[in-house]
C-alpha cells in the first residue's frame, strides 16, 4: 500500500491523500486553503478510481469539482456533506470573481460533479468492485465521517475529528484499524472547558448589550454559526443571522438524523431573525442585540458591513469564535488591532475578544483516539505542530510525519 499527500500533510488546509492498493487508486479529500489568495494542493492523478469526502469544509472539499474532469472518478460522501460542499464550492467561485483570483474550476465542473456523487449514509459501507469503505461519524460538523478502508491493511482516514459532544453533533468514537491517518490540528494544545467558554461568551454578549452596544459575532457558515446560535438560544437576546449560514441551516433541518438534538436545533433557529435582503441589515443594526454573520475570518461577507458601521462604537464588541489563519483580517485584528476594508485600514475602538468554539479534538483526546484504535502505525496529517503529538503516541505505535508530494509505503 502506497500513500502520497497532495496537500495538508504538514499544514492545516488543502488536504488530499492518494492511496494506491491492490491495483486501485483512491483519493481521500481534495481541498483548498481559503487564504488571500487561495492556495491549492498538487493535481490529483488521472487514474483515481474512487474519491471519498470526509466533510464539506473547503480545506477538504474545495478542489473536488476538478474530479469531474477525470476519466472515471466517483465521489462518495454523506448526503449532508454533498449538499453543503456544493454550496461552498459555488461560493468559492463567487469569491474568486469578486477578489479577482483565477478560479481553479468552472461552474460547469461543479455541475458535472453531481453525476459523479454517490450518497452514503453514516454507519454505511460502500462496496464497489472489491473496494470496501465503511463510514462512521467523526463529530466535527453534521455529516462529517471517518473512512475505514479495508485493503491489504485496514486504514482509517479521520478527516477532521471531534470526540466531545456539542450542541450540534455527538462526539466521535475510536475505531480499531491497522493504520490510522489522523488529523493533528491541535497537537500539543488543549481546549478550555466548553461549557465555561460558552458561559463567558454569553456573559460578554450581555455585558455589551447592557452598556448600549451591539455584539458582532463573526462565524463560519458551516458548523460554527449553528453552534453559536444554539449556545445563545436560551439567552433571550434579539439575535440576527446574516450570510450563507441561513442556507446551511436549511440543509441541516432537512437531515435531522445528522443532528445531536433536532428539536433543540429547530427551536434555536426559530428564535433567530434572518437577514434575507440587504435592506434587512439596517433593521439588524437598529433592532438587533447580537448579529451572527459570515465570514468567520473577516476576509469578506456581511460581517464587514456591520463592522464598518460599528467599529467606532466603544460600547459594541467583535466576538471572534474561530481560528484566524495567518494573513487573514481576523488575525490582523488580533495581532495589530487593525482591519482592512475596501483597501482602507481602520482601527476599531469597539471591544475585541476571541472565544474557543473549536470543532477539533484537543491533544489528549487525539492521543486517546490513537491508543484505542490499536493501530500499529499512526500517520499524522493536517497540522503544523505535529511533533508534540508524535512524541505522545510513539510509546505505543509507530508514528509517521509525511511530507506533501512524497510517496511512502506502509
Amino acid at each position: 500500500m502506497e500513500l502520497r499527500f497532495l496537500g495538508g500533510a504538514s499544514e492545516v488546509g488543502s488536504l488530499g491523500l492518494v492511496v494506491r492498493d491492490q491495483g486501485r487508486t483512491l483519493l481521500f479529500d481534495y481541498g483548498l486553503t481559503p487564504s488571500d489568495p487561495p492556495t491549492y494542493p498538487r493535481p490529483a492523478p488521472t487514474d483515481v478510481d474512487l474519491a471519498f469526502l470526509s466533510h464539506a469544509h473547503l480545506d477538504h472539499s474545495g478542489m473536488t469539482p476538478l474530479l469531474s474532469r477525470l476519466p472515471r472518478a466517483r465521489l462518495v460522501a454523506t448526503p449532508v456533506t454533498i449538499a453543503v460542499a456544493d454550496l461552498l464550492t459555488k461560493d468559492a467561485l463567487k469569491v474568486a470573481r469578486m477578489e479577482g483570483y483565477l478560479a481553479p474550476y468552472t461552474p460547469s465542473d461543479i455541475h458535472s460533479l453531481h453525476a459523479r456523487f454517490t450518497s452514503l449514509e453514516r454507519h454505511a459501507t460502500f462496496r464497489h468492485r472489491g473496494v470496501e469503505v465503511e463510514l462512521t461519524p467523526a463529530g466535527h460538523i453534521p455529516g462529517a465521517s471517518m473512512m475505514l478502508y479495508r485493503g491489504d491493511k485496514d486504514l482509517l482516514f479521520t478527516g477532521d475529528l471531534q470526540t466531545l459532544p456539542t450542541h450540534l453533533v455527538g462526539g466521535a468514537e475510536p475505531v480499531e484499524c491497522d493504520v490510522l491517518v489522523m488529523e493533528s490540528t491541535y497537537s500539543g494544545r488543549e481546549h478550555p472547558d466548553r461549557k465555561e467558554t460558552e458561559r463567558r461568551f454569553r456573559d460578554k454578549v450581555a455585558e455589551t448589550i447592557e452598556r448600549g452596544g451591539k455584539a458582532i459575532v463573526p462565524a463560519f457558515a458551516v458548523g460554527r454559526a449553528q453552534e453559536v446560535l444554539m449556545s445563545l438560544a436560551s439567552s433571550g437576546f434579539e439575535t440576527y443571522l446574516d450570510g450563507m449560514a441561513r442556507k446551511v441551516n436549511e440543509i441541516y433541518e432537512a437531515a435531522p438524523e445528522y443532528l445531536a438534538d433536532p428539536r433543540k436545533f429547530r427551536r434555536a433557529m426559530e428564535g433567530v431573525h434572518l437577514v434575507e435582503h440587504p435592506g434587512d441589515r439596517k433593521k439588524a443594526l437598529r433592532e438587533g442585540e447580537v448579529i451572527v454573520t459570515t465570514g468567520g475570518m473577516l476576509d469578506g461577507g456581511p460581517v464587514l458591513y456591520y463592522i464598518g458601521e460599528l467599529y467606532h462604537d466603544a460600547n459594541s464588541s467583535i466576538l471572534l469564535t474561530g481560528f484566524q489563519v495567518e494573513g487573514s483580517n481576523g488575525r490582523q485584528l488580533l495581532d495589530e488591532g487593525t482591519l482592512t476594508i475596501d483597501d482602507s485600514t481602520i482601527r476599531p475602538t469597539c471591544e475585541v475578544m476571541k472565544f474557543d468554539f473549536s470543532a477539533h479534538a484537543g491533544h489528549s483526546d487525539l492521543v486517546r483516539v490513537a491508543k484505542e484504535s490499536r493501530a500499529e502505525r499512526v500517520i499524522l496529517m493536517h497540522g503544523d505542530h505535529r511533533e508534540a503529538l508524535r512524541d505522545a503516541i510513539a510509546p505505543f505505535a509507530d508514528v509517521v510525519l509525511p511530507e506533501n508530494g512524497k510517496a511512502f509505503a506502509i
